[in-house]
């Protein structure tokens, strides 16, 4: 069954759309929207709808084949977060999907934990 999804923002010509989805909404949108992490959101943001790509600020998760279209927003500048998002392409738009928030990643690896988290969003489907 198709999950459902709040758009938030979206570039002015409409080709990229950042969602977020409905069952995490108030726990990613509580932490994007706090003292410091608000300015390093707006910052992913801003490359996202323009299209620019940053490795440091959002890149490709690919762990598997399972989870080929997720990719992590990176939050350093505090602390090592990450909100794991799906994209999708439907009629030249792009639309970002934020799904899960994980605080306090402690090393370079990802943990199998995550791991089985990223596999299980490389297959939801959302309405849109």
């Amino acid at each position: 069954m198709p999950r459902k999804l709040i758009k938030i923002d979206e570039c002015k010509h409409k080709k990229t759309i950042i969602c977020v989805d409905l069952n995490n909404v108030e726990s990613i949108l509580s932490y994007v929207f706090q003292d410091g992490v608000d300015k390093e959101f707006k910052e992913i943001r801003g490359l996202l709808k323009n299209s620019l790509r940053n490795r440091e600020k959002y890149c490709k998760a690919n762990i598997s084949d399972k989870a080929k279209d997720v990719f992590e927003m990176r939050f350093t500048r505090q602390r090592n977060d990450r909100i794991y998002c799906k994209e999708f392409h439907r009629s030249k738009k792009r639309i970002i999907v934020m799904i899960d928030l994980f605080v306090g990643k402690k090393s370079q690896d990802i943990p199998k934990k995550n791991k089985n988290r990223i596999n299980t969003i490389g297959g939801y489907e959302y309405e849109f």
